[in-house]
């Protein structure tokens, strides 16, 4: 699916690059890969130059230094854009994870985001527990191995109904984590530990925002999605009926039909 791979820094990053007109850049959740975004790479690229990759450690993408900061993940893809000479700013999409390095992404590249999709994530850094726990689950993964990890976290990420529809999501997603290596899972946790809280930096993006989640994602909450949109001048929340944690994946023509409303109504990639 025009994947490409490209030497940045110590990494070799595989990247979808597919249509043409203004770019969307498309940041997967942890610990996933581009593949989450299956149902959107097609349809957004029908309109707009669509930029995939899998971060450093994650999916086909190789690094000799795991990101243990999420200001590492922003810098591989500011140098991603780079190598593929895309000059105008994007529009940064990001899940979860993805989120968290869109708004350090926004911080150190502001010139950089044309407009900011941030779907089913949080600007909070974590608390003093959460980041514990995942201080803890960072060292046992490589005594409790991938296949573990995705058997317990796949079916959070899903909203139960219909149970036939989860369990081929499910399925795709557990392959997905299984794939990953121990030091990228480990290396992500800690980096998401680590991460500052972006709450005061929210009032600053001043460009449109679209905040997008699940109507029943118990991870990031629609409450708290709907709290941090209103944080921006310009941005609204959009929650997606019939979904968890993994909207673009659980309700596909719901969530491609808002954000390409949000792509459009903003006239991004139009003259």
């Amino acid at each position: 699916m025009h994947n490409k791979t490209l030497a940045i820094r110590d990494a070799k990053m595989n990247v979808v690059d597919l249509g043409q007109g203004s770019p969307v850049l498309l940041v997967h959740g942890f610990p996933l890969s581009q593949n989450m975004w299956e149902f959107q790479i097609l349809e957004f690229a029908k309109t707009h130059r669509v930029i995939c990759p899998d971060l450093a450690g994650f999916g086909l993408s190789q690094c000799n230094e795991p990101r243990t900061d999420l200001r590492s993940h922003a810098r591989d893809l500011s140098d991603t854009l780079d190598a593929l000479n895309i000059q105008e700013p994007v529009v940064f999409c990001g899940l979860s994870m993805g989120g968290y390095i869109g708004w350090e992404f926004w911080k150190q590249y502001p010139e950089k985001i044309s407009g900011m999709i941030a779907c089913n994530t949080r600007a909070a850094n974590d608390s003093l527990e959460v980041a514990r726990g995942r201080r803890i689950a960072a060292k046992s993964i490589f005594k409790t191995g991938t296949q573990v990890l995705a058997q317990q976290m796949a079916p959070r990420l899903l909203y139960g109904d219909p149970q036939e529809r989860k369990k081929q999501i499910q399925s795709s997603v557990e392959k997905i984590i299984e794939s990953t290596l121990p030091d990228s899972i480990a290396a992500g946790q800690l980096a998401m530990s680590n991460r500052p809280d972006a709450t005061p930096w929210l009032p600053t993006i001043d460009c449109p925002a679209l905040f997008i989640g699940g109507e029943h994602d118990e991870i990031t909450t629609t409450r708290e999605m709907t709290s941090n949109a209103a944080l921006l001048p310009n941005a609204q929340f959009i929650e997606i009926e019939k979904a968890g944690h993994l909207t673009p994946l659980e309700q596909p023509e719901s969530f491609n039909h808002h954000v390409l409303e949000f792509l459009n109504s903003n006239r991004f990639g139009q003259d």
